[in-house]
């Protein structure tokens, strides 16, 4: 163009910010300032967006600047875009100066500061700020106000607020807003409250998308949920028209990896390769990929996968160092280690952690003495996390004097630096020191005793029988507040000392955890060490299997009860059986098992009699949605149980999992009318 006039750039503005190109609106803007030319009203909106879009905060100033010398500054709509532009550029300071300043807001004005001030974690602040706006103007809320307080709620897990906004949205309907509905499921999930997560997808999110699935998925993953994760990917890709996402699968593969479930992670890696997409380009899915099969024990494809891989940042490599140290190759992850450096990538305090621990598997001394000076060298001694992970290493290696010197060389110190002295101690047999040190803990720290101090140091004033009731009692809690690795350091320091019941709540907890195979090598390991299961062990053993979906190994073990050491089963062992094959999907030989028993052996006796069995076929029904079933189930319930509400409630929910509404309706009027009330809680456990 010979000649270029204001027209000609904000025209070539528009068209570079409507087409999301950023970097060009402010190469184009820049131009015209030099040449003094001014931007329009439209122009001036997509600089400041692509400021906010490139994180150019620089930029975003002097165009600020700019706007304020002539004198666009009190225009609503560039205030606004002003505050986003802050707030996604992280200074809310500056965000709130330009809302403050504002001689007039309108609910865009509101909404994008509540925004502001829950994407960046403050959500307390949002809270006030909603409150403000009720309060001082006269505005109704809109869609992103509310959408801004889920994420809020969420971000701060603030449940009663949650609730709140929640029922904010049902009275106007705004829960048919996909938008909405997903975020109130994300809230909850955010806040822990898994069971009203899920009844938010089945009964309140008219239309499920993609994001609605994942949202759900990643919930169940991050609470522990695990089968219950595989359980949803597995409906997602039989009921749904929705094809998953490299999102699905990241958030699936976590969970299927921490059950141990190497058949579940091949379908998965089949289902990848079939939709094309790339393990080695994205590095999140990739990374899960090859932490997966290392927590499966199959750490040939871990390896293919990682040499496969684009190894751009330091969460694949330790990825890889973890999983050979799981499996017993902590050499090969030393030696990866030297191979990382050569690529340039840059460790972080994971990666020294992963490798202390290595070291602390081999024993090696020497090779932990490198790895301590690297960690001097760059800084990571500075990290508590890795403090705790040299202490740890020193004592594995025989060196408690190390470990001593390191810890009083400490600036900060957390309970988990006390709890490893205190181990150490007591590993090489120095009660004494450890007793001094537990005292010292109290006398000279703020730092609260936690059950691993406990056990540490009950271990070191006795061996006696009443501890074994302290330890397994940790053991179980850890266990099922989903603590399993701490569950079992527990119990292998408890070392000779176990008893029966130690070995059963292991195998409870591994169970209710999802490590079923490895529970089931921990009865061989029982026997090995001398002691002989009895009929709470296979109970333990059996509802391990169940929960680990392995129904072969659970009636190999149900025969072996009854063959080998000719325990006769009881209610429970029937009981664990019936929900073993429940929670697989195999109802109908649940139903059949309940009449006839299992044909390995062992008399049934009158089990069409027992409420407990009926309850677990139902409780399987509404899990897999069978609906038929479950009626039946439900009838007998009625006849052997008419006063437990329980049941009714799992049925309820079944007939609303299966869309036959008019049947929950009716289930519900049965509470409604005062027919049945719930019973109140209470504790067993004698203070």
């Amino acid at each position: 163009m010979p000649v270029r006039d204001a027209m000609s750039y904000n025209f070539l503005i528009y068209c570079f910010g409507s087409n999301g190109f950023y970097g060009e609106v402010l190469n184009v803007v820049c131009s015209m300032l030099d040449l003094g030319l001014f931007p329009n009203f439209g122009s001036i909106l997509y600089a400041i967006m692509a400021c906010g879009e490139m994180r150019s905060l620089e930029s975003g100033i002097l165009i600020h600047n700019y706007l304020i010398q002539n004198g666009f500054g009190l225009n609503v709509r560039i205030a606004n875009s002003l505050i986003s532009m802050y707030t996604k550029l992280g200074r809310l300071d500056l965000g709130y100066q330009v809302f403050n300043d504002m001689p007039e807001r309108d609910v865009v004005s509101w909404n994008s500061m509540i925004t502001g001030f829950a994407q960046n974690g403050k959500g307390d602040e949002a809270f006030d700020l909603y409150l403000s706006m009720k309060n001082v103007e006269d505005l109704v809320p809109s869609r992103v106000t509310f959408l801004g307080l889920l994420l809020a709620c969420g971000q701060v897990q603030n449940l009663n607020m949650g609730k709140i906004v929640h029922g904010h949205l049902i009275h106007p309907g705004l829960m048919s807003d996909f938008r909405l509905g997903t975020s109130v499921l994300d809230m909850y999930l955010k806040c822990g409250e898994v069971e009203c997560a899920r009844i938010i997808f089945e009964e309140e999110l008219l239309e499920k998308n993609l994001v609605s699935w994942n949202s759900l998925l990643a919930g169940y993953s991050q609470n522990g949920c695990d089968w219950e994760a595989v359980f949803l990917f597995q409906r997602l890709l039989s009921e749904s028209n929705l094809k998953p996402d490299s999102i699905t699968i990241a958030n699936v593969v976590p969970a299927c990896a921490r059950l141990a479930n190497l058949q579940m992670i091949r379908l998965i890696h089949t289902l990848i390769i079939k939709k094309g997409l790339q393990l080695v380009s994205d590095i999140v899915l990739g990374t899960s990929m090859v932490d997966a099969y290392g927590k499966c024990f199959d750490i040939k494809a871990s390896t293919f996968l990682f040499t496969c891989s684009r190894k751009q940042n330091a969460a694949i490599w330790n990825a890889m160092i973890s999983g050979y140290n799981l499996n017993h190759s902590a050499y090969q992850g030393i030696e990866l280690f030297t191979e990382m450096l050569r690529y340039e990538v840059l460790p972080d305090t994971i990666t020294m952690v992963m490798l202390l621990q290595s070291c602390g598997e081999l024993g090696s001394l020497k090779q932990g003495s490198i790895i301590h000076g690297y960690c001097f060298s760059k800084g990571f001694n500075w990290h508590l996390t890795v403090s705790n992970a040299m202490m740890d290493m020193y004592i594995k290696c025989g060196c408690i004097r190390s470990s001593l010197i390191l810890f009083n060389s400490m600036c900060y110190k957390n309970i988990v630096t006390w709890n490893t002295l205190l181990c150490g101690y007591v590993r090489i047999g120095r009660s004494a020191m450890a007793i001094d040190l537990f005292n010292q803990l109290q006398w000279e720290t703020q730092h609260r005793p936690d059950p691993v101090t406990m056990i540490t140091v009950t271990q070191a004033s006795s061996t006696g029988s009443a501890n074994h009731g302290v330890a397994n009692s940790l053991i179980d809690a850890y266990a099922k507040n989903g603590l399993i690795h701490s569950a079992w350091s527990l119990f292998e320091q408890m070392g000779k000392s176990k008893d029966n019941s130690s070995w059963n709540v292991m195998l409870a907890g591994l169970g209710m955890n999802g490590y079923g195979r490895k529970a089931c090598a921990l009865l061989s390991q029982m026997e090995e060490d001398g002691y002989e299961p009895n009929s709470i062990t296979f109970v333990s053993l059996l509802s391990s299997c169940s929960h680990s979906g392995l129904i072969d190994e659970g009636c190999y073990y149900f025969n072996l009860m009854v063959t080998k050491y000719n325990i006769q089963p009881c209610l429970e062992h029937w009981t664990c059986v019936i929900d073993m094959f429940g929670r697989a999907g195999r109802l109908e030989e649940a139903y059949h098992m309940i009449q006839n028993g299992l044909p390995q052996g062992g008399d049934p006796g009158n089990l069409s009699n027992c409420a407990a069995v009926w309850g677990a076929l139902l409780s399987a029904c509404r899990m897999h949605v069978n609906v038929e079933l479950g009626e039946l189930a439900s009838q007998q319930l009625s006849r052997l149980s008419p006063d437990n509400c329980g049941y009714y409630t799992l049925l309820s929910n079944l007939y609303s999992s299966g869309r036959r509404w008019n049947e929950a309706a009716n289930m519900r009027r049965v509470f409604e009318d005062g027919k049945l009330m719930k019973k109140p809680g209470f504790s067993t456990v004698n203070v």
